[in-house]
């Protein structure tokens, strides 16, 4: 009985997504007023409610980010970089805590590739909720709304990411989109910093707000 009722809930999830893209469609992440960070947040820990384990979606993670890179010829610190991606992917999945299994699956709600929401389920990715919630906190660019979208996701019912994924994943992000742009001056210093093995720090998530949430995890 218990196996019918997931398959039936299984069943409805893309019509329950679609339903929250809808409402994220009339959020503008360039907005930062707190109400919008804050339904934001609201929309996104929905959409990630749902385990898609057995999704056949394109999956977004360290691996896919490796695979843009290596496959730019220009790229003159590509060795750095992937260097940096592969150790990151080990400090992902660093979790003392045990709170959290990064490995679920979730539907993705911010199209990278096109730095706006995803039209349908159809058209989107899968991977970690920590990875969505990096390329809309690293979109927005503001403290203050990582601030309000940070609390809203996991008051929402959003799971809690470590530390030491989220800012994996905010590296996964910036190097995507660097790949993208075929401009990687940007992220230099931080692969350094990195490969370095120093501290990988961030302005976009403001200290209060680490404390304040209790994410740790490094």
């Amino acid at each position: 009985m218990k196996k019918l009722k997931l398959l039936l809930n299984h069943g409805n999830i893309e019509n329950e997504i679609n339903e929250q893209l809808h409402k994220l469609k009339k959020l503008s992440i360039s907005d930062q007023a707190k109400k919008v960070a804050s339904e934001i947040g609201e929309c996104v820990a929905k959409i990630h409610s749902h385990d898609l384990a057995k999704s056949k979606l394109p999956l977004y993670g360290a691996e896919w980010v490796m695979g843009l890179v290596r496959g730019n010829q220009s790229c003159e610190c590509r060795d750095d970089i992937i260097a940096a991606l592969e150790y990151m992917g080990k400090v992902e999945y660093y979790n003392p805590m045990d709170t959290v299994n990064l490995k679920e699956k979730h539907f993705i709600s911010w199209d990278i590739d096109s730095s706006r929401w995803q039209g349908e389920y159809s058209s989107g990715h899968i991977g970690s909720f920590i990875w969505d919630m990096a390329a809309i906190i690293n979109h927005a660019d503001d403290p203050s709304f990582s601030d309000v979208f940070l609390d809203s996701y996991i008051s929402h019912g959003g799971k809690k990411p470590t530390l030491a994924a989220l800012h994996a994943n905010l590296y996964y992000v910036q190097v995507a989109q660097a790949a993208a742009n075929n401009d990687f001056e940007g992220i230099k210093q931080t692969t350094k910093e990195i490969t370095e093995q120093v501290m990988f720090k961030t302005e976009l998530i403001p200290y209060e707000t680490i404390v304040r949430l209790g994410i740790d995890g490094f």
